[in-house]
Order: C-alpha cells, then structure tokens, then sequence
C-alpha cells in the first residue's frame, strides 16, 4: 500500500497522469530488473555486452523515443551540471506534450498508414488529436482499443470512428487491420484459402470479420460545407456470409467467433457483437504480447519476432521469458502505456551502448540496434538543427496532393513527412533510406537556405558574433546531434576549417555534412 501511495504522490508531484485503478504490476524498476536477469540467463554470463551508454548518448535516445525530439536545452544543461537522473528525466518527459503527441501520431500511422480514404472518410486532425489526447491522458490501450472497435456515429464527430471509417467500414479490410495490429497475427492470409504458413482457417478469418458484419457505413450530406462526412451505423439484423470456394454464389452465413475461442450469437445487434469482440480481444494473451513486442521493437531496434505480425505463426520468439514477463506486469498494470515506457527504459539492455544490427535470427542482441528514424522526428530535428518556422511560407514545399490518405500535414512538414514515409509495421532492418530522401538532405531550399553563413539563420549569427572556431564547431555538433564532438571529429573539423580559404564557407560545408550524416536520420 505505502508503496503504491509514494507511486501516486511521485506522479502527482511530476505531473503526469495517475491510472484510475492501482496497478497490480511490479514496479518498472523491479521488472526492468527481472527482464535484464532474464535476458542474461539466456545469453549467457561469457557473452560480451557493450557498456552502459553515457549519459548525452541516452538523452539523445530517450528524448527521441518518448518525445520524437532531441534534447531540450535545459535538459542538456543538467547533462552538463551533473545533475542528471535518468529515471527523473524519463518521469519529466513521459509528462510533456511532445509525449503524447509523438505517440499519438505514432498510433494514427499504424492505423491509416494502408488506407486509401479520402479526407472526407478520414478526418485526419480530429483522429489525430484524439489519439493525442488519449495518451496525454493517460487512458489504457485497452480502453482505447475498445472505443475504436466499438465507434459508432458520424466521422467528423465521433473521432474514433474514424478508425472504421478509413477502411470504409469494410469489415474484411477492419478485421484484417484489427487481428495484425493488436493481436500480431496476419489472419489476412486465410481470406481467400487456408493460411499455407500460419494455423489459421479460411473460416476462422471469416467468423473474426463476422464481428463487423452488421457495422453500416453511411455518406450523410454536405452541411455548411463540412465536406460529405461519413458514419458508422450499427444494424440489429443481416449476417454476414463467406463466399462458398466451390460455388461462389453461394454465400455461407456465419455467427462471429473470436480466434480459437467461442462463437456469440448470430442475433446480437451491431454494438453488442463489437463490444463482446473488444472484451475477447483486450483479454487475449496476444493482445498483451503483440503490443509489447510492438514498444519494445520500436524502443530497442529489434523485436522478439522477425516481424510484427508473426504471433500467429510457428515462429519461436528471441528470450520468451522476457516477453512472457512483460506481456504479464503489463496486462496486471491495466495495460497502462506509460509503464511499459517506464520499464524498457530503465533496463540495463535499453541503457547499453549501440550494437550493430543482428545479422541473422539466431543472433541473440542484447542492447539497442541502430534503426531509422520516423517521419515525423526527421523533421523535428530539422526545426532544431536549422532553426526556421515550418509555417513559413518564404520556402517553398511542393503542395499537398489531393490523392487519398496523403494530406497529413501540409508546408515543410508535409514535405519532409511525404520524403520519409514508411509504414511503422516494418521491422527496423526493412526501413532504408532512398534516393529522395537524400536528395531532400543534400539540395533542398530548406536546407541550403538554413545551413547558409548569410541572413537570418544560426550560422550567419554565430559568425557575426564572431564564436571561436571550436566554440562554433561545438554549437553544431549540439544542434545537429546532440552531443559534442569527439576528439578525432573536433580534429578533422579544425583541418577543413584550415584548408579552406573562406571561413564562411567551410562552416556551411561542416553544417551541410552533419545534416547529411547518417547519425542525423538515425536512433542510436
């Protein structure tokens, strides 16, 4: 009790939200303990680990992970105080608004990243802001979850139903997405035909989307010219029905049944039927195991599965005594996202030094792996490194297209965003840079605007206040990753600086590079 008491005084002290219920869960300390025992006991006590990572290695890490951004200033300087906790600067960012804004876009990804729904069957902001608030307010993913699969109501409303809503409310394409996301399972493969490589039925696919059969989508009218908005709505009769494979006019009613567990009636009503699959879902061990595989994959670079989908499968997990610890403390936690974040942060493996990537499944990682960064935190470290205003409309971007479910944003961010894209599903080892992306680095406006020793830019004002060359080649490095440089790079910077003639132009070369560097669009 006194233990949960200081948990809930220590929250309320740190401002960030306090779950409804107590958790049930060790403490993250104690279980980051427990997974780093775990972790050992596998691998072995010969196995060499890499050592603890300093502390502007972690800041830069933890910052990008948890906020999708680099080091504030303040921050920094308590790196360079000697006053730095990292528990405590993992509780202040979990609290900020960067937190939930960087995990509420991380979720709106996952979720529309394959729709093709215009903005009128996705409203973009409202779901965004929505996921926003629910990590901001520290609602449970399985109470998030459940208000998306259970939506009904009009799409520029009610922002949850935009979860169903941007897969047109059809339920093979909802219940494909809902098995893949929050089970791990592509149960997709089993639509047409029995799986070849994963358990799964034709039926079973069939009898999960039955879940979804009686969810109507309806277009409304254009009112006050909100666009023509679309609605969920729940149906108390029809059933839904599988094609029969030898005769395909046929069609063969079925009653909706969870995955390996028992069928609902056939004559349950549209919201009884999606709120009893939530309560199965939520409830499932896959739940758990599939959304921790997901954290820890995004956190480490390297997940328990190849993939993040391959739970249905044969396919034996990296350590399952961790994830079977963690998908357990995070279940007893109430599913609380923030104790996940709590615990793999503080493990020993997420404290560690970088480690090349695996270059096989047998390889056994044990601390974070290189992996690339997302969209959206590219262009973060783009406004710190530069230092200009994504609204200002003096750069020009190209302008947003009008195809579907490609008007995220719009100016700079839509810009940098349409050049990064991928689909946050991949495993970290598919993600590769491309050829826009590097042009957009090396050529772009944007950048040879801001990089410049001339106008309003941090160069121009650094050299005007006329910094000495180590003060300057410092500043850069900070901006630009996060950390000073090392000896044999303050080195080299010094040697260019005394080869080139132009000063000027020697510190727009130095700028342009660590831009360019892989460092820069990389989590190490």
């Amino acid at each position: 009790m006194f233990r949960m008491l200081n948990i809930i005084v220590s929250a309320v002290i740190l401002g960030f939200p306090v779950a409804a219920s107590p958790s049930l869960a060790d403490s993250p300390t104690e279980t980051a303990r427990r997974v780093d025992q775990a972790l050992l006991k596998d691998v072995g006590k010969s196995a060499a680990l890499p050592a603890q990572a300093d502390d502007a290695t972690f800041l830069r890490r933890v910052c990008l992970d948890l906020t999708g951004k680099l080091p504030e200033p303040e921050l920094a300087k308590s790196l360079q105080a000697g006053k730095f906790k990292r528990a405590l600067i993992v509780e202040q960012l979990l609290a900020s608004e960067a937190f939930a804004v960087n995990w509420g876009r991380y979720w709106r990804d996952v979720l529309t990243y394959h729709s093709q729904a215009s903005n009128n069957s996705l409203r973009w902001e409202l779901f965004d802001r929505w996921l926003t608030d629910q990590v901001r307010e520290g609602r449970s993913f399985s109470d998030m979850v459940t208000s998306m699969v259970t939506a009904t109501g009009i799409n520029d409303e009610v922002a949850p139903v935009n979860f169903l809503t941007s897969h047109f409310g059809n339920p093979i394409e909802i219940g494909a997405t809902v098995s893949r996301v929050f089970l791990g399972v592509q149960l997709q493969c089993a639509q047409c035909h029995d799986a070849k490589n994963e358990p799964w039925k034709r039926e079973q696919f069939h009898e999960f989307v039955a879940f979804f059969g009686r969810a109507k989508l309806i277009q409304h009218k254009d009112v006050n010219g909100r666009g023509t908005p679309y609605a969920i709505d729940g149906r108390a009769e029809g059933q839904y029905a599988m094609p029969d494979l030898k005769n395909p006019d046929r069609l063969i009613a079925l009653a909706p049944r969870f995955l390996g567990g028992d069928a609902v009636s056939a004559d349950l009503p549209d919201l009884e039927r999606r709120a009893a699959l939530a309560k199965q879902l939520t409830k499932s061990p896959w739940f758990a195991k599939a959304y921790v595989n997901r954290m820890w994959t995004a956190l480490m670079g390297w997940g328990f599965y190849p993939g993040l989908a391959d739970l249905g499968t044969d396919v034996e997990p990296r350590y399952p005594e961790v994830l079977d610890l963690l998908a357990r403390e995070w279940a007893a936690s109430g599913h609380d996202m923030r104790w996940l974040f709590r615990t793999i942060t503080a493990t020993q493996a997420y404290q560690r030094q970088l480690q090349p990537r695996p270059d096989s499944e047998s390889t056994q990682p044990v601390a974070v792996c290189p992996q690339r960064l997302r969209p959206e935190q590219i262009f973060e470290n783009l406004v710190r490194a530069l230092g200009f205003d994504e609204k200002d409309k003096k750069i020009p971007a190209p302008a947003p297209s009008a195809a579907p479910a490609a008007r995220r944003h719009e100016g700079l961010r839509h810009m940098v965003y349409m050049a990064f894209k991928f689909d946050p599903s991949l495993s970290p080892g598919e993600v590769q840079g491309t050829i826009p992306q590097a042009l957009l680095m090396m050529n772009s406006v944007l950048v040879n605007t801001y990089v410049a020793a001339s106008g309003k830019t941090f160069l121009a004002e650094a050299l005007e206040k006329n910094m000495a060359d180590d003060e300057l080649i410092v500043a850069l490095y900070q901006r630009t990753l996060a950390r000073s440089p090392r000896g044999r790079e303050l080195e080299t910077c010094r040697r260019y600086l005394r080869t080139v003639n132009d000063r000027r132009e020697a510190f727009e070369d130095i700028f342009w590079s660590l831009l360019n560097s892989t460092e820069f669009v990389t989590k190490r």
